[in-house]
This record gives C-alpha cells, structure tokens and sequence, in this order.
C-alpha cells in the first residue's frame, strides 16, 4: 500500500510540476513555480540534454533550434531532427524539428512542435462522509502541453547571425486550458571558424497567455548566453548560463569527444543557484552519440534523484547541402 501510495503521489507530484505550479517547498527561490507552461523548460534534443543543456552556441545542429534560433544559419546542410522523451511516472514528450539551410549563409528557415503528456492522472474530490480521510477518487484525467514554432535566421554581417520564432503554446488540465502565444529572439558570433568558437545568446518564451481556468498566466520566459569550442580537433566544450522567470539562474557545462567519426561521448552538469531537493546525481546527464553517413542516433540519460531518471532517444538525418 504505501509502495502505491508513493507512486501515485510521484505522479500527481510531476503533473504539478509540468503545469508550473510547484509550491515553495521544491526550491528557496521565492516566486519560483509561479510561470505556467513549464514544459518548456524541459529540454529538447538528446544531444543537447547529455551536454547539460549548454547549448545556445553550438552551431551546426537543428536540436540548437530549440535554445537558439539564430544557431540555424549555421547548418552546412537541412537537418530533421525526432524525438522521444521518456519521462517519469509515465511523462512522456515527442518533439520535431526541421531547419532548412540556405546557400551561402542566406536567409534559413526551420519549424518545431513539441508535445508532453501525462495521462492516468487520479482525480480526487472532498466528501463530507463521517469516515475516510474526507476525500474520494473518482477515475482519471490527463493533461497534455504543446507548441507549434516557426522560425527564421539570417546573417547581420560574415559574422554575426540573427534569429527568431514564433511560437503558439496550448496547455490543458482535464477541463481547463490555456492558449498563448511567445517570440524566441537570438543572436550567435562566429569568433573562430577554424576551432568553432561560437558566442551566442537568446530571450525565449516572450509573450502572453490566456488565463487558466479563473488564474492569470505568465509564461517562463527565460534569458541564456553561452560560449562554446574546439579546443581540441575531437573535443567540443559548451557553457552556458540560464536564467529563467522563476528560478534564480544556473550555469551548464557539456562536453563532447569524438574518438572516431561515427561516435561521441557526452557529459553534462548543471549548477543551479536554486536547488530543488532532488538528490542523488540529480545535476549531471550523459549520452552517446553514433552516426552513419547522414543519418544520427543520440542518447541521453538524466538522474533525477528521488523522481527516478529519464531516458532520451533523437533520430537526426542530415540532407545534402544544395550544389551551385
């Protein structure tokens, strides 16, 4: 019974925190949780994750789309990228995204959707029986989030690449929902071609929302900046720091080294100035990567602590650039 009852209040427990309601007690920040539309702060691309997120200035990656839209101006070639996300409690997160190279640095163009459910969730209501604990289940509901982006990007000089996208968002708990809409703003210099030092920086999720249920909504709009390079020919460094609505802000850190060219590996580590109480080795993510010709496979695997850890799969298919 109490194995049941864990469960289900880990369960109950993560569609809260999908929905960006988390109290107080998960972090020290003092407005933290008060953003909805928080899956957008689950991070897309397996790449991406096993490298701790830092990645708002790796170039040449469409999963870059989804941290900074400028970053697509720097693909040599079209790129598709699909994920899946296994999550815990049964979470789960599909994603896609495209981005179509233009000749000559031009004027590039991508689109996403991103997509999270959680179903099975129990519903529970208040009785005035004599007995019991004073609350009943009576079946379940589900929850999904969503998001629809297009995007844009093209350069400002040989060196400096501007981007952006439009997003609209759609969050639903069993009968109440929201519908928004956001802008990503993000800019990305090429400091050294020849090692891939790249400077990027991005404002996300700026926009509004209708009101959820009877409660106003503000999105998490969030502010990156990061640095990354080849220090080395087989080694690709990454770090960022993030500061989002509701959280005080933390620095990631990623590596990449690619002994031979069809495989990598990924360490990550987060360190974040708001801690949630997550345990274990909750602050660091690691992945494989493996390519074949045009076509990737991308692992990454995350701790979560006490939540238990998360799985993430991307398929990346890379289209021959145009010839002239």
């Amino acid at each position: 019974m109490a194995c049941v009852m864990k469960r289900r209040f880990y369960r109950q427990f993560v569609a809260i925190l999908t929905l960006g309601f988390v109290t107080k007690p998960l972090s020290a920040a003092d407005n933290s949780g008060t953003a909805a539309f928080s899956f957008l702060n689950i991070p897309v691309g397996a790449r991406a994750t096993a490298m701790g997120q830092a990645f708002t200035s790796v170039p040449n990656d469409v999963q870059g789309l989804a941290y900074n839209p400028a970053s697509l101006v720097t693909m040599a070639a079209s790129q598709l990228s699909l994920q899946h996300l296994s999550y815990v409690e049964g979470v789960t997160q599909e994603a896609i995204s495209y981005g179509h190279a233009a000749r000559h640095e031009g004027f590039s163009w991508g689109m996403a959707a991103n997509y999270l459910r959680v179903g099975g969730i129990t519903r529970t209501v208040a009785t005035n029986l004599p007995t019991g604990d004073g609350f009943t289940e009576v079946g379940d509901f589900s929850t999904y989030d969503m998001s629809l982006g297009l995007s844009g990007a093209a350069p400002v000089t040989d060196d400096l690449f501007f981007g952006t996208t439009v997003k609209l968002l759609r969050e639903s708990l069993a009968d109440a929902s929201s519908t928004g809409g956001a802008v990503d703003l993000g800019v990305m210099f090429q400091a050294n071609e020849e090692r891939s030092w790249n400077v990027g920086a991005a404002l996300q999720n700026l926009g509004v929302a209708s009101k959820f249920a009877d409660a106003a909504v503000k999105l998490p709009w969030t502010a990156r900046v990061g640095v990354s390079g080849q220090p080395f020919a087989q080694w690709l460094l990454s770090t960022d720091f993030v500061k989002r609505e509701d959280l005080k802000g933390e620095a990631d850190i990623g590596a990449e080294v690619t002994p031979r060219r069809f495989f990598s590996l990924r360490l990550g580590y987060r360190y974040q100035l708001t801690r949630p109480d997550l345990g274990g080795l909750s602050d660091f993510s690691a992945g494989i990567g493996f390519r074949w010709n045009t076509i990737s496979f991308d692992y990454a695997f995350v701790p979560l602590g006490d939540l238990g850890f998360t799985n993430r799969i991307s398929l990346n298919m890379r289209f021959r650039p145009h010839l002239d």
